[in-house]
C-alpha cells in the first residue's frame, strides 16, 4: 500500500500544479473580459461628454460618467490618500469634502508627492475661488486587507489608507455621496492622471498564456519525470 502511494504522490502533484495554472489562466481570462466589458462601459457613458452631477447620480451606475458641477470646498478638512504612486514616487491623493446641490461629496484634486519618508503631510494651497469643476465619477475599491482607516483620528488633515464614507461620514458629521469625483483639469499643484482601469485587457490575455504555457510545462516535465523514475526502478 505504502509503495503505491508513493508511484501515486507525484501524479498527485503534478496534477494538482497542473489544475492550479490552468485556474489562474482562467481568472485572468474572465478578467480581460471584464475589463473589456468595464471600457465599453466608459466608452458609452462618456459618448455624449460631460452632464450634471444631478443628472449623473440618477443613472443606476454613474461611475465613469464625466460630470460638471459647481460647489464650495471645505478646505478645512483635507484628506490625504496615503501610499498613492505616481511615476515610481511615493504621494498622496488630496481629498477634498465639496458641498454641491447633490449633497457633500469627496473631490479627488490630485496627486502631491511626500516631502520625505516620515509620512509628514504636505503643506498645499487649495484654490478657494475654484467653485467649478470637472471631473469622473468613481467608486473607491476596498483593501479588504486593510483595517486601519485613520491614523490621525479626528485631527484634519486626516491620513487614510482607504475610503471610507461611513467613517469620513461619522469625522465630518456630514451625509457623503458614496463616490470621489476625480478632477481631469489641468492644475499646477497636483498631478491628475486617473486611470479607472489600470491593466489593459492584452496584458490579462498575456498573464493567461503565461500560465497556461507554464502548465503545459509542468504537465510536460512532470509526466517524463515520474515515467523515467518508474523506468530506473524497473
Amino acid at each position: 500500500m505504502a509503495q503505491r502511494t508513493r508511484k501515486l504522490l507525484p501524479w498527485v502533484l503534478t496534477a494538482i500544479s497542473v489544475a492550479a495554472m490552468c485556474g489562474l489562466g482562467f481568472w485572468q481570462l474572465e478578467r480581460m473580459i471584464q475589463k473589456q466589458h468595464r471600457l465599453a462601459s466608459i466608452a458609452q457613458k462618456q459618448s455624449n461628454g460631460s452632464v450634471s452631477l444631478l443628472t449623473a447620480l440618477t443613472n443606476d451606475d454613474p461611475r465613469d460618467i464625466a460630470v460638471t458641477f459647481d460647489g464650495e470646498p471645505d478646505t478645512t478638512h483635507l484628506v490625504f490618500l496615503d501610499n498613492q504612486i505616481q511615476d515610481k514616487r511615493v504621494g498622496y491623493d488630496v481629498i477634498v469634502p465639496v458641498k454641491t446641490n447633490a449633497g457633500w461629496v469627496l473631490v479627488n484634486y490630485g496627486w502631491v508627492s511626500a516631502p520625505d519618508m516620515q509620512r509628514t503631510l504636505p503643506t498645499i494651497k487649495i484654490d478657494k475661488g475654484l467653485l467649478s469643476f470637472r471631473g469622473i465619477v468613481s467608486v473607491p475599491g476596498i483593501n479588504p486587507l486593510i483595517t486601519e482607516t485613520n491614523t490621525q483620528s479626528l485631527v484634519f488633515p486626516a491620513l487614510v489608507q482607504q475610503i471610507d464614507f461611513a467613517d469620513l461620514s461619522q469625522r465630518l458629521n456630514r451625509d457623503l455621496l458614496p463616490y470621489v469625483i476625480q478632477l481631469t483639469t489641468d492644475d499646477v499643484e497636483f498631478v491628475r492622471d486617473f486611470r479607472p482601469v489600470v491593466m489593459s485587457p492584452e496584458k490579462h490575455l498575456g498573464y493567461a498564456v503565461q500560465w497556461f504555457g507554464l502548465a503545459i510545462a509542468a504537465a510536460a516535465i512532470g509526466g517524463f519525470a515520474i515515467s523515467k523514475k518508474g523506468r530506473s526502478y524497473e
